[in-house]
């Protein structure tokens, strides 16, 4: 017993000593969240239950952070002597982050819980009233289910997560066209220095051809626009001026026109219907579909009958998105 609490101790104190030494990429951002730190303190405070439950809200918000899975599970192993827990843990950890510098370290602690809890398993079956051989089997093919719970939830945690970093990678290409129309009514000599938003899709998408036409119109607009406020003095025109007015608004009236159909376009890629996400408010599912916080009001009033008069929202309800 005593060379196993010491081979515990060891695996431990190593454990904190890796994770202080990474201070770059990934595991950088991860342990600047604010909740990590404080758990962290709470840990090495040795306040371990809120440590724990630090670690745990972490998790919630991010399953993916493995810094903080890391330490739960050096937790549940070292102070909460919980096996199976670090168990699954350690194996999460391994699946995020396969070649840190910790990773050879979760594998020999991930066996040391194995063979703690076979242990646990094997001392109540003989030491409570003797079980049989039946109940042993039945035991072993307990662990070998939750085995095997452990690697289907850590494959659909793994496909939930390239998922979401489709969805991210596409969010973020929908705010920089929204981004883009917002700047309509921006002075043309500014737009002058900024990417073209059909730079930033691709050239055959409809996307594409929307946004061009935004473009097209912004500068035909402040023309325009020009020409209303020399409209006092049209008498004067030359000849060749009246000809080009005319052609401008006739490019105009044909910019008009395609705007009205990118904004059409935009309507038509608004799903019917959205997931709320945790963290989720009316002003960021408004801006995020519409591109205006004022469109939260659209947004109620649609659902009138699951959102309340103030607005609040739930993870995991879904709503209608209108049009």
């Amino acid at each position: 017993m005593t060379t196993r609490n010491s081979l515990l101790a060891v695996l431990a104190l190593s454990c904190l000593a890796a994770c202080d030494s990474r201070t770059v990429g990934e595991f950088k951002a991860e342990r600047a969240n604010k909740a990590y730190q404080e758990a962290m303190e709470d840990y090495t405070a040795g306040r371990i239950e809120a440590a724990a439950k630090g670690f745990e809200k972490v998790l919630r918000a991010d399953p993916s952070n493995a810094s903080a899975r890391f330490q739960l599970a050096c937790l549940q192993q070292d102070s909460r002597h919980d096996y199976l827990g670090a168990y699954c843990n350690y194996r999460e950890y391994l699946l995020f982050a396969p070649e840190s510098d910790k990773a050879k370290l979760a594998k020999e602690r991930l066996a040391i819980c194995e063979k703690l809890f076979g242990e646990e398993l094997a001392k109540k079956a003989g030491g409570e009233g003797g079980a049989s051989a039946a109940q042993a089997t039945a035991m072993g093919e307990e662990i070998a289910r939750l085995k095997e719970e452990c690697a289907k939830a850590a494959a659909a945690l793994k496909d939930s997560n390239e998922k979401l970093g489709r969805l991210a990678g596409e969010n973020a290409r929908l705010r920089k066209l929204i981004a883009a129309v917002g700047d309509e009514g921006a002075d043309v000599a500014k737009q002058a220095d900024i990417t073209s938003v059909k730079d930033l899709l691709d050239d055959d998408s409809e996307e594409a051809k929307s946004a061009a036409a935004l473009d097209e119109a912004k500068a035909l607009n402040a023309l325009a626009e020009a020409e209303e406020a020399d409209s006092g003095s049209a008498s004067s025109l030359l000849p060749q001026q009246a000809a080009d007015a005319k052609d401008k608004k006739k490019a105009a009236e044909e910019s008009e026109r395609k705007m009205k159909a990118a904004r059409e376009a935009m309507k038509a890629s608004i799903p019917d219907t959205y997931v709320v996400q945790e963290g989720d408010t009316l002003y960021k599912i408004a801006v995020r579909f519409y591109g205006r916080t004022s469109a939260w009001k659209q947004i109620r009033e649609a659902n009138k009958e699951s959102i309340s008069t103030d607005g609040r929202v739930r993870s995991g309800m879904t709503i209608k998105l209108p049009k």
